[in-house]
């Protein structure tokens, strides 16, 4: 029989949601904006990036040695902490955490598990109130992708409708941010009760070091991933190239 997660992952109507988010939400905002093309963060909210932060919250609670019930509450969050992007981009979160409601009640899990994916689907941007570790791991995870902003969101929109080769050939080619620093990836590894940040750069890495990754952990996503991290009692270590860096007291 067929676990929880594995009943969502394969939920037509939970699919057809992910196949056409990107879409939709890019057709929402040329809507009330009146204009055309692709038009919002190059970030994917569909398919690929839910089940990749599923995949990164199962390898944070196996890591940490959480059971295997959290490990799946955790799965069913990241599968469907953005599907909320279907009918709107505003209040996402809101949204997302209501369907959970109408999904998860096709699975077995109890009212409690209920209110642990609710909450951490709900607290996923703003990380106001963590009442969990599938909360703490969701956080991590989503915010991982801040740097994975070339995710492929070509086949997504083609599937919605939107044909335009120029526009979607774009995606082809890095985003600003990772051209200018050649960043290749950023992985996470967890060793005892340390949860590293590893990014790969090219070139310059003391460009990379001072003018983005010390300016960027005084922001939003890295202070809410280093909240989520204190939450599960662990330390939160950054490397490039594997090499630590310290932070500077004024910086975060």
């Amino acid at each position: 029989m067929k676990n929880s997660y594995e009943i969502l992952k394969n939920d037509k109507e939970i699919n057809y949601i992910l196949d056409n988010a990107n879409y939709n939400m890019n057709h929402s905002i040329n809507f009330v904006k009146g204009t055309s093309g692709i038009n919002y963060c190059v970030a994917c909210h569909g398919r690929h990036h839910t089940l990749f932060v599923a995949g990164v919250i199962e390898y944070i609670l196996s890591a940490l040695h959480y059971d295997a019930h959290t490990i799946e509450l955790g799965k069913i969050a990241g599968l469907l902490h953005d599907i909320g992007n279907f009918y709107s981009r505003h209040d996402h979160a809101k949204i997302s955490a209501y369907m959970c409601l109408h999904f998860v009640s096709k699975t077995n899990l109890n009212s409690n598990d209920l209110k642990i994916i609710e909450q951490a689907v709900l607290d996923h941007s703003t990380g106001t109130e963590i009442i969990s570790a599938v909360g703490a791991a969701l956080m991590i995870a989503d915010k991982m992708t801040d740097i994975k902003r070339g995710i492929p969101v070509k086949a997504d929109l083609k599937k919605g409708g939107f044909d335009n080769e120029a526009e979607l050939n774009k995606y082809d080619s890095p985003n600003d941010v990772t051209h200018v620093y050649n960043i290749k990836d950023v992985e996470i590894n967890i060793k005892n009760n340390d949860i590293i940040f590893n990014y790969f750069v090219e070139g310059d890495t003391k460009l990379f070091i001072n003018e983005y990754l010390l300016v960027r952990l005084t922001r939003t996503p890295f202070i809410l991933t280093r909240k989520a991290v204190g939450f599960l009692e662990c330390n939160c270590i950054y490397k490039v190239n594997g090499d630590e860096i310290k932070e500077r007291e004024s910086d975060i």
